[in-house]
């Protein structure tokens, strides 16, 4: 039974607070076993860490697992901690294969094995095939969980297979096809098998060539195949082209937004959380933050070694009025351009190949930004400049201002290319390209905009002497 959509959860949550309040488990146990499964562990996150633990004890054990499974990692790892042990045992072996992997991954190494050991022989074996995949592999999201048919079979035969096993399998959606040596050889959607005669075989009507995972691919590269071929499951093999398992549009969603999250973060200038931003500690917080914080603290220091080696450029002074006006729209556009690139690159709109076309198109399109930049910052130095005439002599503003244009123009045609060209550099190195947006660009572009601009203030000024 579904949540009745006219029910709000805060008034759900009230109402389970309430009953437990008045220690009502019966009522608990009968409002909470009526949810559906991701209404349930939606509620439950919301919910204080007791209140929270007493309705998941009170649900049976089939609804128990497969809430479990929709929790976040943090809250999993709550709840695993409250159980008996006979609960654990019991919850463990019920949870879906690729669920239950999410699960041990997150835990302490020791909680991990004790939990393995307490699984049965076949669920044991399953668990620990899936957990000697490399970490953040399709192999750890992967489930062996699906229906399998051979080439051969009629589609009554693929039917009489389905009654037999689909109960316990992840998916109905697709069936794949192997061959004697469990090679994936075909795919067949299920509309295609019901649509089909029943005495046609699978060979005539499945699709020969499916789109495939390999097992030890990073996760996210199933985020564009799923998207490409618009599957709801996807095949995985190994190196010699075995079905292993499959991985769903559900799990794939989740690496989505892993990734995703993950990225804004590093973009951000953070280390990326493991946790909600909750559901982090004050010291983790703090952790995650420092270094990136110290870092960029760093690369300013080069800023004041850059200011430091102009001091006796004439009127220093009044030139340092004038940075902001080349760090900004130099520190903005390097920004704009990394973030343009990082999505291109994310969703393959943009490839490691291209990057002699994005340099060439950056360029030009770096120096028309300078070139009408430049003029807006000539004339608001010169007008600006013009209020300053009573501390300065006033044939100075002229040149001043000529030399905020020149280093705003110069500034953010470099910042312009430097946004594009990093995320390819980052990339083809084997780094996170993420980590050259925000703060990383902008503290570069005050270093090369503070030299660009003193160093063409020294050459203007220089005729005056």
């Amino acid at each position: 039974m579904t949540q009745s959509p006219d029910i709000p959860a805060e008034d759900l949550r009230s109402e389970l607070e309430r009953l437990i309040e008045a220690r009502d488990y019966a009522a608990v146990k009968a409002r909470a076993g009526q949810m559906e499964t991701h209404d349930l562990a939606e509620l439950l996150g919301e919910m204080q860490g007791e209140d929270m633990a007493v309705v998941f004890r009170l649900l049976p054990r089939d609804l128990a697992a497969d809430t479990l499974g929709n929790l976040a990692s943090e809250q999993q790892e709550k709840l695993v901690s409250l159980m008996s042990s006979e609960r654990q045992a019991a919850i463990l072996n019920d949870m879906a294969p690729d669920e239950r992997t999410d699960l041990l991954e997150e835990l302490p190494g020791e909680v991990a094995r004790r939990l393995i050991n307490t699984l049965r022989g076949d669920e044991r074996a399953i668990a620990q095939q899936l957990l000697a995949y490399p970490a953040d592999s399709i192999g750890r999201l992967m489930t062996p969980e699906y229906v399998a048919a051979k080439a051969d079979w009629t589609v009554r035969q693929v039917f009489d297979h389905i009654r037999q096993v689909g109960g316990e399998k992840e998916t109905l959606n697709v069936i794949f096809v192997v061959d004697s040596d469990w090679r994936l050889c075909g795919e067949l959607p299920l509309e295609q098998l019901v649509l089909a005669e029943p005495d046609s075989t699978v060979a005539d009507i499945m699709d020969p060539q499916p789109p495939s995972l390999q097992a030890a691919d990073d996760q996210e590269a199933s985020v564009e195949i799923v998207k490409k071929y618009d599957a709801v499951a996807l095949p995985v093999v190994d190196s010699r082209e075995t079905l292993v398992g499959i991985v769903t549009v559900d799990d794939v969603l989740d690496v989505a937004e892993e990734e995703t999250t993950e990225d804004f973060q590093k973009m951000a200038g953070m280390g990326p959380l493991e946790y909600s931003y909750f559901s982090t500690g004050f010291g983790a917080m703090i952790l995650k933050r420092l270094p990136w914080l110290i870092m960029l603290l760093m690369a300013q220091l080069l800023t004041t070694l850059a200011l430091t080696s102009f001091q006796i450029v004439p009127l220093f002074a009044a030139l340092v009025i004038f940075m902001p006006l080349i760090n900004s729209p130099a520190g903005n556009t390097g920004s704009q351009m990394a973030g343009l690139m990082l999505r291109g690159l994310a969703v393959q709109e943009v490839a490691l190949r291209d990057w002699r076309r994005v340099l060439l198109r950056e360029i030009l399109r770096g120096l028309a930004l300078g070139i009408i930049l430049a003029g807006l910052g000539y004339v608001a130095a010169h007008l600006f400049g013009s209020l300053l005439h009573g501390a300065q002599a006033p044939e100075s503003i002229n040149d001043i201002a000529m030399s905020v244009a020149i280093a705003i123009a110069v500034a953010v045609t470099m910042a312009n290319v430097i946004g594009a060209m990093l995320p390819f550099v980052f990339k083809r190195v084997g780094l996170d390209p993420a980590v050259t947006s925000g703060p990383f660009i902008a503290s570069m572009m005050d270093v090369l905009g503070i030299v660009v601009y003193f160093t063409t203030a020294s050459l203007m000024l220089a005729r005056m002497n």
